[in-house]
């Protein structure tokens, strides 16, 4: 591996979803798992539609963001429509 290689290796380990959700959790008080879990609290909700607006404003895709979160790309659209309701969006 080159260190042109390395570089980019940490950048993108630096903008991989694991390392947002982590932060997301530490901010919201939400752990991680509770992030990608199934369960639906309204705080642990909105906490995982963050999630889907920062990867996306990241520009990662509907299908890579949901992988990350183990859902379907119609819900990580929900989410995102959601959370731009949340910031006084209209879609």
């Amino acid at each position: 591996m080159t260190p042109e290689d390395a570089a980019r290796a940490a950048l993108i380990r630096t903008r991989c979803h694991p390392a947002r959700i982590a932060e997301i959790a530490e901010a919201t008080g939400w752990e991680p798992q509770e992030i990608t879990g199934a369960r639906v609290f309204p705080g642990l909700v909105q906490a995982r539609d963050l999630v889907c607006f920062i990867a996306r404003r990241e520009g990662f895709s509907l299908t890579r963001i949901g992988n990350v979160l183990r859902r379907d790309h119609s819900s990580i659209r929900s989410a995102l429509q959601r959370e731009q309701r949340r910031r006084g969006g209209t879609s």
